[in-house]
């Protein structure tokens, strides 16, 4: 009959290197192998470079890896009667293929002793390390280092299962053992076998109860191997019993199956009222959590803005108190003004110098003869030497405004370096002793940006809550096999 189970186990330093004999029935534990059990496969991969061999590697894991750290993890899987042996290498290649990828460094190994009943009970080891393999080279002794995350190359391999909570890993081990569920049954359908393995609890089949869960040396010592086998003569008894009573008596078999019927329908009621306040309860959370969350955003930007206008509220004080900051910004005032006038006399001095211009202009068109009687050294015509003379000064005074304007800007531009310089200054010294409300800033905008990442999360979980959920295969779980 299909068995599915899966469980997952954690080894500590020390144990990787004899773990990995064990299940590849090497050196004391080969002798395993005379004993009736067969070894169906083995396999090894994604080994580093200065890894010659897999125990090698895992040597290396109890050596290198620190005092109270896990050199491995590993998954023991029950594997179905009924594919014969190239087909149970076949699923745990794909299995393997699908669940380590190139990530981690692997080993794993098929057994198949023999069961109570006198079958076989195959089953595959597969352990691999939790360091990822992130393509730079490292020696074996880096290798197994702490990770490093600003210079990987300078650390270790990084951890991939570290830092989770204990309800994180109980739902990826569901995940895990549906995954493995899915696969296993469509091996199943390939080999055209009307099995199927379910990893569900028993409560949620509908099957009867279950045989006491045993360990193999419990099996072996002790009364435990008996203790089950009286188990499955005391549950054939019952069977047989209820098959004769309601042989022998009609109106009993139809007021068992009526209180069975009723009993069954009254513990589904109370699950599906458990589901139900459950449900609500998670519901009146997260409708909460959700609405203090929104308070918070909405409150996020109005602490923004008090933290600025509090950090430059303190920074406009402190140059207000700065002597050397309000000298320089008083005398640049003045080159300010200066500057202005100057550039206001050069204007002036401009449309004068225009006006004596036409004026010249006019007297030179109505006068031609004294003009060139002028122009020849007669000075026959007064009038249009005062204007030319007049128009001269008004170039020259022009001139030496616009000198002045751009030596008062040249002034004031070294002014405004040294108050940049004096402002920055202060700003730093500022900035230090407000350390605190420049991190309380640095910590709102984190917030308002996980906050947007919490939306953008959750509603793209939405979007995946309403798209609908692919119907799997309803599976048969068989019972009646021991360990």
């Amino acid at each position: 009959m299909a068995i599915g189970r899966l469980s997952m186990k954690v080894g500590g330093k020390g144990k990787a290197c004899s773990h990995s004999k064990y299940i590849e029935r090497q050196g004391k534990y080969a002798h395993r192998l005379e004993t009736g059990e067969r070894l169906v496969a083995t396999g090894s991969g994604n080994m580093p470079e200065w890894a010659q061999s897999s125990s090698q590697f895992w040597k290396a894991a109890d050596e290198h890896e620190r005092a109270n750290g896990t050199t491995y993890r590993e998954m023991e899987i029950a594997l179905p009667r009924e594919l014969d042996d190239k087909q149970k290498e076949k699923l745990v290649r794909e299995w393997v293929k699908q669940e380590i990828g190139q990530q981690h460094a692997y080993t794993w190994a098929i057994h198949s002793p023999k069961a109570s009943d006198g079958g076989e009970q195959p089953h595959v080891h597969l352990m691999f390390s939790e360091r990822v393999m992130d393509g730079h080279e490292r020696g074996p002794e880096q290798f197994f280092k702490r990770y490093n995350s600003k210079t990987p190359e300078k650390g270790g391999a990084k951890k991939a299962n570290t830092g989770k909570h204990p309800l994180e890993r109980k739902e990826e081990l569901k995940d895990l053992r549906h995954r493995w569920e899915v696969l296993c049954n469509q091996h199943l359908r390939a080999a055209e076998c009307r099995e199927r393995v379910s990893l569900k609890p028993n409560n949620e089949i509908k099957h009867g109860e279950p045989e006491p869960k045993m360990l193999p040396s419990e099996w072996q010592r002790g009364t435990g191997k008996a203790d089950i086998i009286a188990f499955r003569e005391a549950r054939k008894e019952q069977v047989e019993a209820r098959h004769d009573v309601r042989l022998s008596v009609r109106p009993t078999e139809q007021m068992e199956a009526e209180l069975i019927h009723l009993a069954y329908r009254k513990k589904v009621d109370q699950e599906k009222a458990q589901v139900t306040a459950e449900a609500a309860r998670q519901v009146e959370a997260t409708r909460r959590a959700d609405e203090e969350r929104q308070a918070l955003i909405a409150k996020l930007p109005a602490m923004e803005k008090a933290v600025i206008a509090e950090i430059e509220d303190e920074t406009n004080r402190r140059l207000r108190t700065d002597g050397e900051f309000q000298a320089l910004q008083k005398e640049r005032e003045q080159h300010e003004e200066a500057r202005q006038e100057a550039e206001a006399n050069a204007d002036k001095a401009e449309r004068d110098e225009a006006v004596a211009a036409q004026e010249a202009q006019d007297l030179a068109k109505k006068h031609t003869i004294q003009t060139r009687l002028h122009r020849s050294g007669f000075k026959t015509f007064m009038p249009l030497a005062e204007a030319e003379q007049f128009r001269d000064d008004c170039k020259t005074y022009k001139e030496a405004e616009r000198t002045r304007q751009t030596s008062l800007s040249e002034k004031v531009e070294q002014i405004d370096q040294k108050l940049k310089e004096i402002r920055q200054r202060i700003l730093d010294k500022a900035r230090k002793e407000l350390d605190g409300l420049y991190k309380k800033l640095a910590s709102i905008r984190e917030a308002m940006k996980a906050a947007k990442e919490a939306r953008v999360a959750q509603e793209k979980a939405q979007k995946k809550a309403q798209t609908p959920a692919r119907q799997e295969d309803q599976p048969i779980r068989k019972r009646g096999r021991g360990r």
